[in-house]
């Protein structure tokens, strides 16, 4: 990401115009020179401030420096000079305008422009100005220096797979990866004829109206035309980052409680998330702050102020997006990226601007005009889940303009209820009190909905489609609400009210006991111990393993920091976001950290992986880490730096031969020592082991165990390896399935030569926190067991009702069968 220097005779409007520009994009490296360095900053120009402030900003990728005049161009120049010739050439003098350049570059920056095209962008920065003041703007020059015309455009068409198309988290995650290149990107509906748009504009995307099986057809140009196609297929061979084993809007729409009937008072509506809830009607009326509509005097102060609007939403976008993820799970909480991203879109901005400069409406007005608009063309698309997404938009725009106004949204309930409402917006149904919303009941809305979404991840019942109906009901009335059924009850019979009172508590007491008893050990019958932990990729993610009962990490994941950027962590950033996670688990939680795991379908932006025919067999984890010593070093640094005050162990991916995993543990030494030669502490001893997901280490498993400290079996890929069956392709699922005889053989291989060791076999793919599967992994050997917080209570209860040598000789028998259906077929009762 392009850095930006300004330099001033003044401290204080250097600063100032860092301030402005640093409210547009948080992100960008924005440092400021002003003054001489001397007590209370007089006015002039200072070399070594200057020069200090390019370090503070500077980026691989270049950085632009603006300033205001005379010294301050030559003392710029002189600094510059001083610099290494490498350095030297990154570095961009711009005769752009300081306040209006500084903005406009930003903005640019944070989307990952090149140098050349932030420049560019901060020259054409007087153009609004000129426009409004009826004046002719100087033209901006054509190319910076160093500007290249890129090459000729390049096009790939994909097929969406997506049961729901690109909505709203695949299409940010589109726009996202599309922001990390260097190259102008546009993408078309093939199906449809629509388009082309915008690939960086997550509102231009969502217009195309992509539904599963449509055509898209991607076109780009410039530097990074081909690595950005590459990128973008794989995302697409991914799935979009979707999980499609539960296909939203497929729920039955017209399920009745099996047990009761309905009585004549009762709205049938669609299930949006199971549970059972008893109160009173709350009416919930969204909050529409009324927006003036007068024009103004100071167009630009008014812009200001609307960019400040943003600024502030975009901060409670996150805490919001923290907060379910702490609630609910990262991927619930991707919505709300989706929601930031509304923030920076050019397809609402732009007509935004042109509202308040051309037209000098108040920025409330103006902000309200193009969301609303937004949200109709959304709104009047032919697929219904798209057309949910309009919500989504009115949601943000409302945000933004209660910002500008200074009015609160916040959803307040006085008592306990059954929340009433025509629709409720995702901020609003994230924000809602567990302990005052007893249900959700909406007029309208499907369960594909965001709102619905979070009410499922956070444990609300809720009923949505029941129609106008429903805002007819009196403040105060008895209620049942079945959010598995659909239905909506009215002043229930009391003999009906009581037989669904007592399902509730039933369901009430099952989820208590499974809470209580996940914070205890998981030991089978016979007196064997099973550790219990979780996969993690994130702080939010270590706090809900430990409200679930986890007893350590079994798995971090450590490629969030890496991706969806266009430089690499430094090894202080990681050791941060190690050590926040080390924190959070205690000392006495073991934690094993992941190396990097890229390539095959999270490539890197910042790392040279060209295109590969089958990157799943190709150049990635390990393979790439091996290859790049000095880049793999700095993890392993911040690793060990953590592990010396905390319980770390390191695991290594995709591990075929022992030659790698010595190579990645003489590197693991290296980075031990040169922690050690800066005078920092580190452990006497880190536990290493490997993920076994390349059959190839399953079959040499007694010979890695004599090596390595611990095995941990990632099934997912163990599995799409051994069969020769990539997981994402739904044409061979039959064969990607965990429980084929191969597979289990493999890990039986492996336990068992752990156990020869006096070592130990984990498990951290899916299978681990499958039901079905715990008890014949406990009796394969397998004695660490790793998955998703919410799967941690079920899989403890399930340990404690084994007996280990009940499930080996169970195990052994599926060994000896034929097929995946046959070996969940035996293991029926276990």
């Amino acid at each position: 990401m392009v850095g930006i220097v300004i330099v001033s005779h003044s401290a204080k409007v250097a600063e100032g115009a860092a301030e402005l520009a640093r409210a547009m994009a948080p992100e960008v490296r924005i440092a400021a020179a002003g003054g001489l360095d001397a007590p209370d900053r007089p006015l002039g120009t200072d070399i070594g401030l200057i020069a200090n402030a390019i370090a503070e900003a500077y980026s691989d990728d270049g950085v632009l420096v603006l300033m205001d005049l005379g010294s301050a161009i030559l003392s710029t120049e002189v600094a510059v000079e001083q610099l290494p010739e490498a350095q030297r050439a990154r570095i961009l003098l711009c005769e752009a305008p300081l306040i209006e350049g500084a903005i406009a570059a930003a903005v640019q920056a944070r989307v990952g422009s090149p140098l050349a095209q932030v420049a560019a962008e901060a020259r054409a920065g007087l153009a609004p100005k000129a426009a409004q003041l009826g004046v002719e703007a100087p033209p901006p020059l054509e190319k910076g220096p160093g500007m290249r015309a890129g090459p000729e455009a390049r096009s790939i068409a994909l097929t969406v797979h997506n049961p729901l198309g690109l909505h709203a988290r695949p299409a940010a995650r589109f726009v996202q990866t599309a922001a990390r290149f260097q190259a102008d990107v546009r993408v078309a509906n093939a199906t449809t004829g629509r388009g082309p748009a915008n690939a960086k504009s997550i509102n231009a995307i969502a217009m195309l109206g992509v539904r599963q099986g449509h055509t898209i057809t991607i076109t780009a140009a410039g530097a990074d035309a081909e690595a950005v196609l590459a990128a973008l297929k794989q995302l697409a061979d991914a799935n979009f980052g979707d999980d499609d084993t539960q296909k939203e809007g497929e729920k039955r729409k017209d399920k009745t409680p099996s047990a009761f009937l309905l009585p004549h008072s009762s709205l049938q509506g669609l299930p949006a998330s199971p549970g059972i809830a008893l109160g009173p009607a709350r009416r919930f009326v969204s909050a529409q702050p009324q927006v003036p509509d007068h024009s103004v005097a100071d167009p630009a102060h008014e812009w200001e102020t609307l960019l400040a609007a943003l600024e502030r939403t975009r901060a409670n976008i996150r805490k919001t997006l923290a907060e379910v993820q702490r609630r609910a799970d990262r991927q619930t909480a991707e919505i709300f990226e989706a929601h930031l991203l509304f923030l920076e879109d050019e397809a609402l901005l732009e007509p935004a601007r042109s509202l308040i400069f051309d037209e000098k409406r108040n920025a409330a007005f103006a902000w309200q005009q193009v969301t609303h608009a937004m949200a109709e063309r959304i709104g009047a698309l032919e697929d219904e889940y798209l057309r949910a997404r309009a919500a989504d938009v009115e949601d943000v725009g409302r945000q933004v303009v209660a910002q500008l106004l200074g009015v609160s949204l916040a959803p307040t309930l006085s008592a306990p209820g059954i929340l009433l409402a025509r629709d409720l917006a995702p901020a609003d149904t994230a924000g809602l009190d567990p302990a005052l919303v007893l249900g959700i009941a909406t007029a309208r809305g499907g369960p594909t909905s965001h709102s619905a979404i979070l009410a499922r991840s956070l444990g609300l019942p809720a009923v949505v489609g029941l129609g106008e109906g429903v805002l007819e009901i009196a403040e105060g009335a008895e209620l049942i609400l079945d959010g598995e059924a659909g239905v909506l009850l009215v002043e229930p019979e009391p003999a009906l009210a009581a037989e669904y009172a007592q399902k509730r508590d039933l369901e009430r007491a099952a989820a208590a006991r499974a809470r209580a008893e996940s914070a205890a050990p998981a030991v089978t019958r016979d007196n064997c111990r099973i550790e219990v932990v979780a996969n993690i990729g994130s702080t939010a993610d270590a706090r809900a393993a430990i409200e679930a009962g986890a007893e350590g990490v079994g798995l971090f994941r450590t490629e969030f920091l890496f991706l969806d950027r266009t430089t690499a962590p430094g090894e202080d950033e990681q050791y941060a976001a190690y050590r926040a996670v080390a924190e959070v688990m205690g000392s006495t939680r073991p934690i094993i950290i992941r190396t990097l795991d890229v390539g095959g379908d999270k490539p890197l932006a910042y790392v040279a992986m060209e295109r590969e025919e089958n990157p799943f067999l190709g150049w990635r984890a390990i393979r790439m880490c091996l290859d790049n010593p000095e880049f793999f070093k700095q993890q392993l640094r911040a690793i060990v730096r953590v592990a010396a005050a905390y319980p770390v162990k390191v695991m290594f991916p995709m591990i075929a031969t022992l030659a790698e995993f010595r190579a990645a543990k003489d590197l693991l030494a290296e980075a031990c020592a040169e922690v050690q030669a800066r005078g920092l502490p580190t452990p006497d001893h880190i536990e290493t082991g490997i993920m076994v997901e390349i059959p190839a280490a399953a079959l040499r498993a007694r010979q890695f165990a004599a090596e390595v400290d611990f095995f941990s079996l990632g099934t997912n890929d163990l599995t799409q390896y051994t069969l020769a069956a990539e997981r994402g392709n739904a044409r061979v699922a039959q064969l990607a399935d965990g429980f084929q005889p191969a597979v289990l053989g493999l890990i039986r291989q492996t336990a068992e030569a752990a156990q020869a060791a006096g070592k130990w076999a984990g498990v951290c793919g899916e299978m681990a926190g499958d039901p079905r599967a715990i008890p014949l992994l406990v009796g394969l050997g397998v004695t660490e067991l790793s998955m998703a917080a919410p799967a941690i209570p079920r899989a403890k209860q399930i340990i404690r009702g084994l007996e280990v040598s009940a499930a080996r000789e169970r195990a052994l028998q599926a060994l000896a069968l034929e097929t995946p259906d046959e070996i969940r077929a035996a293991l029926a009762g276990v």
